[in-house]
């Protein structure tokens, strides 16, 4: 991206000096740079088919080059347009690495990482940005500085470069693996990347979806590898997609004599767990304390995975604090290499597996390791997988884009490899295991009939249940639910230290209780708000009925009441009831969303179903219940709804769903033919009539 960030070397300096005015390497850097530029630097005007768009990208090049395999050099250069006001906000602020050099004793620059940007105003004047009253860009940051770009105008061009320089005496330079996508939030004129190496090192690419290639030249001593690219529209405004399966792309990587393919990586990373690693000090005290007889091994892993999620041993193993244990965030393999080292105490079957991300594909089309993710099968019957441990995450639970991946399997306990008897993927899971069931009650308001009163109950499942557990549970209401006596054993002098700070951190977070709820209540109508577009005059009376986070208990449900204004029109003696807004605002197809020639990628299936049970006043009738009665079934999915009066009682259904994560262009209007019949829907309304 082309954004306000706009330096970030290939490598990390070992030091930093703040250079406060222009070095001479700085000078001799920038005459290269800008003295002398290629032909496309130097334009001015954008061709005629991207004058209504925000920014267009003039020109972006990327040079690379590791010479002897010791000195590495990274020059990046761009040139930007900016037609609007939002582009104009978009660059007024700049972020970059830290400017400095790096010499030996004779004075020579080992290592630098310089920035320079300049304004190129319509009348054709050119000002370079004084880059010396930049700041940090918080407390915490070592290197990154932030600058305010003055008299930044419509119309301007923004010219800037990073140049940086390394040299590795002792470690090789860092790999290179890219996922590029050509498409992005803005047009370009003219892309070009070079990479320069010396013999022996090579650059191994693929391209996707009709993206351009590298050009090889061999240059004597060196292998040049050269990209140019022109006239790219920036990316389509496409629903469901994952860009990497479907959008023009370059992967590639450097490679040497020594590098290895994909599958060989992954088998290696499934194969190398070591137990001896890990020390499960404090979970054996936990199970001896409280399972020490336990034998079934369902019970255990249930238990062992909940116990790592608990914020007391969340601070014991990965040094998280437990003051917002709903933000708490996990890396490396810590936690799957526990798991594996107890199921092997306890003599419990498992595999580690490495799946590889749906966003970017089959594994063998993966550059590393970095876009696959490790996941834990217990060899019980059923199956039981264990994803990464997160605030809310269960067991058979794992991230949706590592369902159905097929990826490697290595045995662990006990000891068996290869082990090709035993499925390579995940299931997939259905719309049903990811639902959401909205049941409300509704009333005319007594004291303001322009008005509905709403009861309303939400019970959500499997994926769909993230964003309302980060809407209707509290810091406090997650560390509440883990205040057990089971977890309270002091087993050690380290234990006893976390329990104290844990309680600590309780306590506070019930002091400000009262404050948290009135947050939550505000997300709440807020959301509210937004999805039924709505307008909330009174919110109230919530209560939080399960958090979805325990094996017994695996569904949030929460219910609450509001007061909702605009849904209600009077009309003589008559009202107009706009009650099928209550499911909330529909997916609603642009015009130039109709057509689509890119396959359909979504995280996962999933069903939403909503009841709707508005008590008619006595004296009224409801008219126009025909336009409440659709049905719309296919292989992508449906929409289904369903209108009746049941004594005083007007009951709405309606069910909609999406029957799985992929389906090809083809059967995009399919798609859009139940998409529009939920939105027409949303818009019916009914006459509550007088008699």
């Amino acid at each position: 991206m082309f954004k306000r960030i706009i330096f970030t070397l290939l490598f990390i300096p070992t030091f930093f000096l703040t250079l406060k005015a222009d070095s001479e390497e700085e000078k001799k850097i920038k005459a290269e740079i800008w003295g002398n530029t290629q032909a496309e630097f130097k334009i001015t005007q954008i061709p005629k088919q991207w004058e209504n768009e925000s920014a267009v990208i003039i020109a972006t090049r990327l040079d690379y080059s590791l010479t002897k395999s010791t000195t590495e050099k990274v020059y990046s250069h761009h040139r930007i347009k900016l037609l609007d006001k939002a582009a104009v906000k978009e660059f007024s602020e700049l972020s970059f690495n830290e400017k400095y050099v790096n010499t030996n004793l004779f004075g020579k620059a080992n290592s630098y990482s310089f920035v320079g940007v300049k304004i190129i105003k319509a009348n054709g004047t050119e000002k370079e940005v004084d880059l010396s009253k930049a700041v940090k860009a918080d407390d915490d940051s070592r290197k990154e500085m932030k600058f305010a770009v003055p008299d930044l105008e419509v119309g301007d061009i923004i010219d800037y470069f990073s140049a940086g320089k390394q040299i590795y005496k002792d470690v090789y330079p860092p790999d290179i693996y890219e996922n590029f996508l050509f498409e992005g939030e803005y047009p370009v004129m003219k892309r070009v990347v070079q990479f320069r190496f010396t013999k022996g090192t090579t650059l191994e690419s693929k391209v996707y979806n009709g993206a351009p290639d590298f050009i090889k030249t061999d240059e004597d001593k060196e292998m040049v590898y050269t990209l140019v690219d022109t006239m790219r529209n920036k990316s389509e405004d496409l629903l469901w997609t994952y860009d990497h399966r479907t959008a023009p792309e370059l992967r590639y990587k450097k490679t040497s004599y020594f590098a290895s393919s994909i599958e060989f990586s992954a088998t290696s990373y499934v194969t190398g767990y070591d137990p001896n690693l890990s020390n499960i000090g404090f979970i054996l005290d936990y199970f001896d304390a409280n399972f020490k007889n336990e034998t079934d091994p369902k019970k255990i892993v249930n238990e062992l995975y909940y116990l790592l999620r608990n914020p007391l041993y969340l601070k014991a193993y990965f040094s998280i604090e437990p003051d917002h244990p709903m933000g708490a965030d996990y890396d490396g393999d810590l936690f799957f290499r526990l798991i594996n080292k107890v199921l092997i105490k306890r003599k419990i079957a498992h595999n580690v597996m490495l799946l590889p991300s749906a966003e970017v594909g089959p594994l063998n089309e993966h550059l590393n390791l970095s876009t696959c993710d490790a996941v834990i099968r217990v060899n019980t019957t059923p199956p039981m997988y264990l994803g990464r441990v997160a605030p809310f995450s269960m067991i058979n639970e794992i991230p949706a884009t590592l369902e159905g991946m097929e990826g490697v399997v290595g045995s662990i306990w006990p000891r068996k490899f290869p082990d090709n008897d035993q499925s390579k993927s995940v299931p997939k899971s259905t719309q049903d295991q990811n639902s959401t069931t909205t049941t409300m009650t509704v009333a005319l308001n007594p004291e303001d009939n322009s008005k509905l009163n709403v009861n309303r109950n939400t019970v959500s499942k499997g994926h769909n249940k993230r964003t309302h557990q980060y809407l209707a549970v509290t810091n406090y209401d997650y560390l509440k639910a883990y205040d057990l006596p089971k977890y309270q054993a002091k087993s050690s002098s380290l234990m006893s230290s976390i329990l104290k700070k844990y309680n600590e951190e309780k306590k506070k977070l019930e002091q400000r209780q009262a404050q948290d709820y009135n947050i939550r209540d505000t997300k709440l109508k807020e959301d509210i708000e937004s999805s039924m577009e709505v307008k909330v005059s009174d919110y109230k009376n919530f209560k939080l009925k399960s958090l979805g986070m325990w094996e017994e208990s695996p569904n949030i449900e929460y219910s609450d009441d509001f007061t909702i204004e605009n849904v209600t029109k009077k009309a003589g003696p008559n009202y107009i009831l706009e009650l099928p807004k209550l499911i909330e605002a529909q997916t609603e197809i642009k015009d130039k969303q109709k057509k689509r020639d890119r396959d359909i990628y979504m995280k996962y299936a999933r069903s939403f179903l909503n009841e709707i049970n508005f008590t008619i006043p006595d004296g009224y009738s409801v008219d126009g219940l025909e336009a409440l009665n659709k049905e719309v079934k296919n292989n992508t999915g449906g929409f289904i709804s369903t209108a009746k009066i049941e004594g005083n009682t007007l009951k709405i259904t309606s069910k909609k769903y999406y029957s799985g994560n992929y389906f090809p262009a083809s059967d995009w209007p399919k798609m859009v033919e139940f998409l529009n019949a939920a939105v027409d829907f949303t818009k019916a309304k009914v006459l509550l009539k007088k008699k």
